[in-house]
């Protein structure tokens, strides 16, 4: 038998040895592209793949600005306090100064602080997306983290894109580790992403805990609307215990993180680059919460924003005492009836200002309000749960009839 005789046993193992490399190659090829097709669409046009909350966010205010690229754009930028207390979809039409009506959209985003702030602007900005004004949320325990939703090493490093690396490198404590473990993600990036590809195509087969798909119930202004306005008022244990576990040592023995306070003023400078009119605020927060506020602690928060926002000149409302304790589950996060009615309250004594260019008109808002909201109900006082933990005093922020606008930077007392 002829050894060039296609049936002998040694062509037959030749055939089959080429085929097996060829479907080794085209195995190899297929799974190169596959992860490189994921990795250029989770940096680019799929971002909620990425960073889902972020993401679906993105696509409500894209398809906003399609239907009516025309209409300016008011961006509220913070934590989840803002994103659960900020309601833009209860407020009633705003008017500018030339009579058009602002879209006012929640783009908050769990975790965020300063770092996780600037990166959204940021973010938003070179997605050709321009707020005409800003509304910064400042939390206070979160100025003294050396990380926050978009600067950590672990497992937040999976949300960021190569621009949020290059940024993020520039604040981190240890920017080396971040970098290091955002390229093992880029190198697989199916696994990285497995949950949010689950969460986007499949949420059904994932348990609860590792649900991610409730940003898809987002209404038209960003606020996840979940639950109903007949939601018992009531404090939950539990959450606040964890609200607790989350917060007590860092308002007990506060310092200011560098990065935090560099990534806050970089944002507003942004801010004034871009000419972006801008408003500082921090939420309302519980009697419980409050009192968790070591003496020290409130003194050097308070210092720290009468500095900043005499620096920047952007104006600052402190509304941590404009909310019963009644609308709080943890005594940090509103239920959605506070939620409405805060934002109303907040569309009255700021937002009105800010869109019509009237930011000196704000200051005086930064007295606390003791005055409830008119249509707010009076008869239900705080619960137990409130009263078995001592309430501490909150002294007003010193900001309070403080601020100068006018007053040079180099005279603030820094």
């Amino acid at each position: 038998m002829s050894l060039s005789d296609p049936t002998s046993p040694k062509s037959r193992r030749q055939r089959l040895a080429a085929q097996t490399r060829a479907c080794l190659l085209w195995g190899l090829g297929f799974f190169v592209l596959a992860h490189v097709g994921m990795l250029i669409a989770t940096q680019t046009f799929w971002p909620h793949l990425r960073d889902p909350e972020f993401g679906y966010k993105l696509s409500r205010v894209r398809k906003q600005l399609a239907s009516e690229p025309d209409q300016p754009l008011l961006v509220f930028l913070g934590s989840s306090r803002t994103g659960q207390g900020i309601r833009p979809g209860v407020l009633p039409p705003l008017t500018t100064a030339d009579g058009k009506t602002p879209f006012i959209f929640n783009f908050s985003q769990v975790g965020s602080g300063p770092l996780a702030e600037l990166v959204t602007l940021c973010r938003l900005l070179d997605a050709g997306i321009r707020p005409d004004w800003l509304a910064i949320e400042v939390l206070p325990a979160l100025l003294g983290r050396s990380n926050d939703a978009c600067g950590e090493a672990g497992g937040g490093v999976s949300r960021i894109g190569w621009d949020d690396l290059r940024l993020l490198s520039r604040y981190v404590p240890d920017p080396q580790t971040m970098t290091h473990r955002w390229w093992d993600v880029q190198f697989a990036p199916w696994h990285a992403h497995r949950f949010s590809l689950m969460n986007h195509y499949a949420a059904d087969c994932l348990p609860w805990r590792k649900r991610l798909d409730h940003w898809k119930m987002l209404d038209d202004w960003g606020w996840s609307d979940l639950g109903d306005d007949n939601q018992p008022l009531v404090l939950v244990p539990e959450a606040l215990q964890l609200a607790r576990a989350t917060y007590y040592e860092e308002l007990q023995h506060f310092h200011l993180a560098p990065m935090q306070d560099r990534a806050l003023h970089d944002m507003l400078a942004l801010c004034r680059r871009e000419s972006i009119p801008t408003v500082l605020y921090l939420m309302p927060e519980g009697t419980i919460y409050r009192g968790w506020y070591a003496p020290a602690t409130r003194t050097c928060v308070d210092d720290y924003l009468v500095r900043l926002s005499r620096e920047t000149r952007v104006p600052l409302v402190d509304a941590r005492d404009w909310m019963p304790d009644k609308y709080f589950g943890d005594s940090h996060h509103l239920y959605r009836l506070g939620a409405t009615r805060f934002t109303r309250l907040l569309g009255d004594k700021v937002l009105t200002h800010l869109v019509q260019g009237r930011l000196d008109a704000i200051q005086p808002v930064l007295v606390p309000l003791h005055q409830t909201y008119p249509d707010e109900p009076r008869e239900q006082s705080p619960l137990a749960e409130g009263r078995s933990h001592p309430a501490a005093s909150s002294p007003a922020l010193s900001i309070n009839g403080g601020i100068r606008p006018a007053e040079p930077p180099g005279k603030s007392g820094k």
